[in-house]
């Protein structure tokens, strides 16, 4: 998992590995992955969350298995706090029964992504395919309309999904892009990370415009196609 994450906090690998474990426990045995080589241990300052990576007994020991073409990270990336979002995310799509892969976007391109938008997370459970975007409310909302939204409304040829997740940081803006971006039958649906890491993509914590009071789960979902033929949706 590590190899395709790049970085985990400490609490996400608590989360995924060590749910049943302390905290502490959880440190000491990362501590000593750490000080054996197996993993490269960043903190920014003593107030920061470590991360962790990677390391050269950790990469050794992957390829002893067979695994190949695995690079090692140097420092974490600019736009951290966007990155372990989406690492949440993945945790939470890991954790999820009958997930068949889930790829962030730096990982799309390894495998032939072709098409304009860049989703920051796709991923399939039980048979039905999400693209995942994670807002941090950086960018206004009719930006997000006039490109994302427009381009899953016009589909992803020969990629078809069930719905798209907005997953935002906060209660407020999820309330906001519900409001002024998803449209009634359309299968964008929102919900928050604070939800998504506490409660799993199973729960009922996902909502859109015309049911902002009904959170819905995985089962409530579309499985139908969202617009992979393109077709036309009433717009505001």
């Amino acid at each position: 998992m590590l190899r395709a994450a790049r970085w985990l906090t400490t609490g996400q690998i608590g989360r995924r590995f060590f749910s049943c474990a302390s905290k502490d426990a959880c440190r000491k045995w990362l501590r000593k992955l750490a000080e054996a080589g197996f993993l490269v241990r960043f903190q920014e300052n003593r107030m920061k969350e470590s991360l962790f990576a990677l390391g050269t007994e950790g990469k050794r020991a992957l390829e002893k298995i067979g695994a190949n073409g695995i690079g090692l990270e140097r420092r974490p990336p600019r736009q951290l706090e966007h990155f372990t979002g989406i690492n949440d995310l993945r945790i939470a799509a890991e954790l999820t029964p009958g997930l068949s892969f889930f790829f962030a976007c730096w990982e799309l391109p390894r495998y032939g992504w072709k098409y304009l938008i860049i989703p920051d997370a796709v991923f399939s459970v039980a048979g039905q395919t999400f693209a995942v975007e994670f807002d941090r409310g950086k960018e206004s909302v009719s930006f997000l309309r006039k490109t994302k939204v427009s381009a899953y409304r016009q589909g992803l040829d020969g990629f078809p999904l069930s719905a798209v997740l907005v997953v935002t940081d906060g209660s407020a803006r999820m309330q906001t892009l519900a409001r002024r971006i998803s449209n009634h039958g359309e299968r964008i649906w929102f919900t928050t990370l604070a939800q998504v890491r506490t409660e799993g993509f199973q729960a009922r914590i996902f909502y859109r415009k015309s049911e902002s009071n009904s959170p819905s789960s995985f089962g409530k979902l579309s499985c139908q196609s969202l617009l992979s033929t393109g077709e036309v949706l009433e717009r505001k």
